[in-house]
């Protein structure tokens, strides 16, 4: 890692200089609705990805057809025009190479080869290869959005052939298209092809929609813009979350992506909520938009012209892709230590938990999976009373019936005896209960605090946007309790503070939620802590003066803010703001105070997908000097000090392999990342 006083690295670097920096054997692919959904939802991640990638492929489900004319709604270049859809959808895939020719190579204007390969039986997808650079590629299904007259019977959109209410989706054949004619896809074809190129293209990560979007009140102050019905998004965006964790689910049950992680994104959530990218980063998003939208105002080079002028004019810090934000956001505490001090690491890999566990030298085993599947990308470990662990995470199963979808917590303990392969998951179920099916898949991601005893406290947003938790005191569970609080995202931060207080903070609408719970009669006084409105999950940690401290990204520029409780922490001084810098970013903070250094390290999951590294003196005011590794990480990072009292962060890579460094608090970089599959 470089000093950021000594070199930004930039997002957006100039066309002489972009390179592709390949990464060990990081494979990625991104399954989406639209052709812009990746620019909108996934960027900036995704160019720093694509260019560490050996290969990456963007599979697109739909044509994208809309009405069929390729200027704004309302414009009288849009009067004017005739309806052509294969014309349109032509003209939005020709605006996606670009964009990526200019993101891999620095050339909008780059080669692309057409090919038409096979997906299924009797059924064909057309595949764009970028020439100078092969390992990236594009495949369009072009599944019309909307089936036009004239389809076969039984035939209907996405969301209807994942429910089963259409038999078949027919396919389009946009202009130029190298496939040889239409064809159709049953729900079992359409996870078929999937299927195929997860086999082929093999992903160590896969990036999808969000499948489970939050409720979206919609009123002047929040418009329906594109949601559909009451929820936060596109139905297309969410039947293509499901469509692709379906197809990894049943990729991962036949032994393939061992190696995988996946992670699926918010889409027109975004919006609705501050910007958790730098100005810096949000002007890669705009930049690479406006290539797709043909906003360059150059001359159209064939029939169907360079891009999707209907979002040429889009801004994106006003509109639905000011953040970039992950559905299941990751834990910041995925990593705890046994009785001798030596540091365990668990993640979900293939759909399944993965342990590494560092030896007496230090150095960590290579990771070994503790069965279970179906499990999304979240895990909570804390260190049991007998120095092994309790973990927490999530179980998904997906069907097309509403009710048989389960999203459940479940937990299991781990003995400290390695090679016990004897691991028995237990499910906790989920606050919203088995009698309300549909609000089953708005369950939040756990957090879980230890408690005297062996006890602990399961926390997870529920349904309502609220906090519920249950309590195990050492022998058994409670029932589900709701603690009230409302209109939270998901990521929860919690500290003890006695035997029998907790202290819980989450990212609210105007400020920071905070809720002090009673243990075990598990009462809680709720408030709203008057700070900033937060740009994502907030993370808390303790001083050793008993004070503690609680941050979260700014609203817009996305640094660090940080805030401290005074007088042995009764109170928090929201006059003690400090703005720590940094480089925005998804998913959780990660914060630890480090005894031997007498400083508090951050670690951040950045704007680029890397990751950025600070130390910092609480008791001083002014920005952190921050240091950046520019290769891609998954989910967030751990930080914790290990049994010789040094520091360590800890991060999944996109191979699917521990990243661990040591910083030096003195030093002018972060040692290099070591990796451990």
């Amino acid at each position: 890692m470089t000093s950021d006083r000594q070199r930004e690295p930039e997002l957006a670097l100039p066309r002489q200089t972009v390179q592709r920096e390949l990464s060990g054997s990081t494979r990625s692919m991104a399954v989406v609705a639209h052709q812009d959904d990746d620019l909108y939802f996934m960027n900036p991640l995704l160019v720093n990805q694509m260019r560490h990638s050996q290969r990456h492929v963007t599979v697109c489900l739909t044509a994208g057809e809309a009405d069929g004319r390729n200027a704004p709604a309302g414009s009288e270049a849009h009067a004017a025009l005739p309806v052509n859809f294969e014309g349109f959808a032509a003209a939005r895939f020709n605006g996606l190479r670009r964009a990526y020719g200019e993101m891999v190579l620095g050339d909008r204007d780059a080669e692309w080869r057409r090919d038409a390969i096979t997906v299924g039986p009797g059924i064909e997808a057309d595949l764009s290869t970028l020439v100078d650079a092969p390992g990236i590629q594009l495949v369009s299904l072009n599944l019309w959005c909307t089936p036009p007259p004239g389809s076969p019977g039984g035939a209907g959109s996405l969301q209807h052939l994942w429910t089963g209410e259409a038999t078949v989706t027919p396919t389009m054949v946009p202009l130029g298209s190298p496939v040889s004619g239409s064809f159709g896809y049953s729900r079992e074809s359409l996870i078929g092809a999937l299927l195929h190129l997860l086999r082929d293209v093999e992903p160590t990560l896969l990036w999808t929609m969000d499948p489970d979007p939050d409720r979206q009140l919609h009123d002047k102050a929040n418009p329906q813009h594109a949601d559909t019905g009451d929820y936060s998004d596109h139905i297309a965006h969410t039947v293509t979350g499901l469509f692709a964790h379906e197809a990894a689910q049943r990729w991962f049950a036949d032994g393939g992506g061992k190696d995988t992680s996946v992670e699926a994104f918010r889409g027109y959530y975004v919006r609705r909520w501050p910007s958790n990218l730098s100005p810096e980063a949000r002007a890669v998003k705009q930049r690479y938009k406006d290539i797709y939208g043909w906003a360059d105002g150059l001359p159209a080079d064939g029939p169907v012209g360079r891009g999707d002028r209907k979002v040429g004019g889009d801004a994106i810090g006003a509109g639905n892709a000011s953040g970039t934000t992950l559905r299941y956001p990751g834990s910041p505490a995925w990593s705890a230590s046994d009785a001798n001090g030596r540091l365990s690491a668990f993640a979900v890999r293939g759909g399944q938990v993965v342990h590494w566990q560092q030896t007496d030298t230090g150095a960590f085993c290579p990771g070994r999976e503790l069965g279970g599947a179906g499990f999304l990308p979240h895990v909570v470990a804390l260190t049991a009373a007998d120095g092994g662990w309790r973990l927490f995470t999530v179980r998904q199963e997906l069907a097309a019936e509403p009710e048989r979808h389960v999203r459940d917590i479940c937990t299991t303990v781990l003995p400290a005896a390695t090679g016990d392969t004897d691991v028995r998951w237990e499910s906790l179920g989920n606050p919203a209960g088995p009698d309300d099916p549909s609000e089953r898949r708005h369950l939040g991601m756990p957090h879980a605090v230890p408690l005297p005893g062996g006890g602990v406290l399961l926390l997870v947003r529920n349904a309502d946007k609220g906090l519920s938790c249950r309590l195990h005191d050492g022998t058994s569970w409670t029932q589900w309790q709701d603690l009230g609080g409302r209109d939270i995202q998901d990521g929860l931060t919690a500290v003890a503070l006695d035997d029998h207080v907790v202290e819980v903070f989450a990212a609210a609408r105007t400020g920071t939620a905070r809720w002090l719970i009673s243990v075990p009669d598990l009462t809680a006084g709720y408030a709203v802590l008057e700070t900033e409105a937060p740009a994502g999950p907030p993370a808390v940690t303790r001083l050793p003066d008993g004070e503690r401290l609680l941050l979260f990204r700014r609203r817009d520029s996305a640094s660090v803010l940080s805030y401290r409780t005074r007088g042995a922490g009764r109170e928090w001084d929201l006059s003690t703001a400090a703005d720590l810098g940094g480089h925005g970013g998804p998913g959780p903070l990660t914060v630890r105070y480090v005894p031997r250094a007498g400083a508090v390290l951050l670690a951040v999951r950045d704007d680029a997908s890397g990751s950025s590294v600070a130390w910092w003196d609480p008791d001083v005011s002014t920005p952190c000097r921050w240091f950046r590794e520019a290769t891609p990480i998954t989910g967030g990072h751990a930080v914790q000090v290990d049994g010789s009292g040094c520091p360590v962060v800890l991060a999944v890579s996109t191979a699917g392999g521990l990243r661990v460094s040591r910083p030096e608090p003195n030093g002018s970089s972060v040692n290099s990342m070591k990796e451990v599959p």
